[in-house]
């Protein structure tokens, strides 16, 4: 068992959205309302936000889909009736119901949004009298069992302050709710492994549809996202339901590799059933969401355990393809724009919640890495050793394998693909943790800060990094290419002309073949 995970700390380092805000201590913003109102008419009412104190219109709390709750638990979301209702839009609706998340000191105070099942709400941030701006969506990370709109590293005012754009950020069903995969126990609920997803489809249905009321244009939309909001993103763009929907993406790590097989979630609807015993799903029906929860909790940290990846969403070949990286390869995601990279040291955010993380990693490969458990051929251990080549078998060298195969391997395999069917940029983000963290490097979610431009007491992201980031993200956003004055130019990334361009502090650099040799050795286990 991965115990050092599985128990208290499982639930810390799952999360991983939350890692640098909960290990640097980001302060929240200064949610001070200003006097000004801003009125928004849409089909589904009239929408009520205000304007900070530095000139931001915010839209708080906006429903995007009816309540999943009573008899619409584990169903797909439903769509809003039209209203002539007016609605105040000034506070943050609940976040999707979730066990806690804490990580050792220096603690940050808990985000005092309440958690409910009565989560699908968006947030609009922009600001100036503008039509017609390009609109960035943004998914949230948490290994899909943690995360929500509010949290205070995704400052949404900071971004627009620095561009013109429109920014959503929408909740999404997380872990029992929302990827629970429960369609062999009952038909029924034959799409409960990835409702998740389907909400995300649903706010991006309704940002279409109204987003020109805020100053968005239609048909100018960027979904972008981190960790589980990189999967996700990467997920939709060979999602038939989403099609149509964005025309550009920014999966910041996170990619069409990680993903689970019903049979895999299907074990673990079962697991979950056990254990609440529970004989049926309407059973489940009958507890509350807190109680749900509270049994979630309590079988993370019961003998029998959890794994990282155990709620992945399911490809099952109906709303998900059953094989996202053969659907990427073949043109699934055909004429969609991508900006992608990874950091360069993605699973060190794990040693935060274990020392010994990637002992543990090297003993269960499979229970972390669904791309490990996927290929056969070779056992985990015959892989590294062959892509060390006489290289010393070191902790450092087996965290740069497995950053390798999981992270960076699958981003730029991707990105290859991708690049037959539209524009792909690539970015290696490779700026180093300050002390007392400097051993994570630049580790997992470390970009954050840098996306957001969000500061603490003890950190304060460089502004020289700062500015290439969201001018190179909003330039991608508004023309499709990344192009700006923090930065050289930027090439094209495809199989022929492999240009990475490197995101750091001290310089942004434009490399080719920087990561070659590694896609080399390593592409035989995503592709055999």
């Amino acid at each position: 068992m991965v115990q050092n995970l599985t128990r208290r700390e499982f639930i810390k380092t799952a999360a991983l959205g939350f890692l640098v805000a909960n290990t640097i201590g980001f302060l929240p913003d200064n949610k001070v309302f200003a006097a000004d109102n801003c009125t928004v008419k849409t089909r589904y009412g009239t929408f009520n936000g205000f304007v900070d104190k530095n000139g931001v219109k915010n839209w708080l709390g906006i429903p995007f889909a009816q309540p999943p709750v009573g008899k619409l638990r584990w169903q797909a979301p439903q769509p809003l009736k039209p209203s002539n209702k007016t609605f105040d839009a000034k506070k943050f609706g609940y976040s999707p119901i979730q066990v806690a998340i804490k990580i050792d000191e220096p603690l940050v105070d808990d985000d005092p949004t309440p958690q409910s099942e009565d989560c699908l709400t968006l947030n609009i941030w922009t600001r100036g009298e503008g039509k017609n701006k390009p609109v960035m969506v943004f998914i949230y990370g948490g290994a899909f069992v943690s995360g929500y709109s509010s949290e205070d590293l995704y400052s949404g005012p900071n971004f627009v302050m620095a561009d013109d754009v429109v920014l959503v950020l929408f909740n999404y069903r997380l872990s029992v709710f929302g990827f629970m995969n429960m369609a062999s126990i009952d038909p029924a609920y034959e799409d409960s492994g990835y409702l998740g997803m389907k909400d995300q489809v649903a706010a991006l249905k309704w940002v279409k549809e109204n987003i020109v009321a805020f100053g968005g244009d239609p048909n100018n939309i960027t979904v972008f996202g981190e960790s589980a909001g990189s999967i996700s993103t990467m997920l939709l763009t060979v999602t038939p339901a989403a099609k149509n929907l964005f025309q550009k993406v920014i999966p910041q790590s996170g990619h069409v590799g990680f993903y689970n097989e019903p049979e895999i979630t299907a074990q673990v609807a079962e697991t979950f059933m056990e254990f609440s015993g529970a004989k049926t799903v309407k059973d489940l029906m009958k507890k509350s969401g807190v109680e749900l929860k509270n049994l979630y909790e309590q079988l993370i940290n019961s003998h029998r355990g959890s794994n990282i990846a155990e709620f992945l969403p399911t490809c099952d070949g109906k709303f998900l393809p059953k094989d996202p990286f053969k659907a990427l390869k073949s043109g699934g995601a055909r004429g969609i724009k991508f900006l992608t990279g990874t950091t360069a040291d993605e699973w060190r955010a794990f040693l935060i919640g274990d020392e010994n993380f990637f002992n543990v990693f090297r003993n269960e490969p499979n229970k972390i890495s669904p791309v490990l458990r996927r290929y056969t051929a070779q056992t985990p251990e015959e892989i590294y050793k062959k892509w060390l080549n006489g290289r010393p078998d070191t902790e450092d060298n087996f965290a740069d394998f497995v950053t390798q195969l999981d992270w960076r391997v699958g981003q730029e395999l991707s990105s290859e693909y991708q690049s037959k069917f539209g524009d792909v940029y690539f970015y290696l983000f490779t700026e180093q943790a300050p002390p007392p963290i400097e051993y994570l490097r630049s580790f997992h979610a470390f970009d954050l800060p840098y996306t957001f431009n969000v500061s603490s007491e003890e950190f304060t992201p460089n502004q020289n990094l700062v500015k290439a980031i969201q001018a190179s993200w909003a330039a991608f956003a508004t023309t499709g290419n990344p192009d700006n004055e923090f930065i050289p130019h930027w090439e094209k990334y495809s199989a022929n002309n492999r240009r990475t361009m490197e995101l750091n502090s001290k310089g942004c650099v434009s490399h080719k073949d920087f990561n070659t040799q590694n896609l080399n050795a390593l592409r035989y286990v995503y592709e055999n």
